[in-house]
């Protein structure tokens, strides 16, 4: 009777076994640290596009708060500088006005009337003096009245003169006074020309 011994072959097949496992485990392994590795550098290639468009978009920002602080800055200057014209028209009319009110009253009274006292308090105005009647009186508050510079014109007393006035009218005239004019609405300066058409049609 022949006797194999069958150990050898048995320890052999299972070398060869784990050494395959071992391998295939290897693989596996190596597999999976190349996807890691992968997935490390995709992650990191997107981090850094991501830190890119954030640098990029925090200098835009930056860009953008000084374009927003020059536009400010050139508000104000705007602003400021709006004030500054409306403070010139308004010493204009301030001066131009007093002017303006002096002309109308002095084309206003007749030659053969003179004013002795002229006093303005909050718009209101006291006019006093003499004349050599009551009809230039008249004269003068219709004159101060087609002004537009003068309201509400009210002749408080005459009388007669004495002394050095005698034989004159002296008067009183109180009124509103106006310096600055407002403008004439854009309709009252078509009325002339409509008139004048109507006058044609006649």
């Amino acid at each position: 009777m022949i006797r194999i011994n069958l150990l050898p072959v048995r320890e052999l097949q299972a070398e060869i076994t784990r050494h395959r496992e071992l391998t295939i485990g290897g693989v596996v392994l190596g597999i999976t640290l190349l996807a890691l590795l992968a997935a490390h550098l995709l992650q990191s290639w997107h981090l850094s596009g991501l830190e890119s468009e954030l640098t990029q978009l925090r200098g835009d920002l930056q860009a953008l708060s000084v374009k927003i602080k020059e536009l400010g800055d050139l508000q104000n200057k705007i602003k400021e500088a709006r004030g500054k014209n409306k403070i010139i028209d308004d010493l204009k009319k301030k001066k131009s006005g007093p002017v303006l009110v002096m002309e109308n009253l002095a084309g206003a009274a007749p030659a053969t009337l003179w004013l002795t006292d002229l006093k303005e308090a909050g718009g209101s105005l006291s006019l006093s003096g003499v004349a050599v009647d009551n009809k230039t009186v008249a004269d003068f508050i219709n004159g101060l009245e087609a002004s537009k510079h003068f309201k509400g014109v009210e002749l408080i007393e005459t009388t007669e003169g004495s002394g050095p006035t005698a034989g004159f009218k002296k008067f009183a005239i109180r009124s509103t006074v106006h310096y600055q004019v407002p403008e004439a609405p854009p309709g009252e300066t078509k009325a002339p020309p409509a008139a004048k058409k109507e006058e044609k049609k006649g």
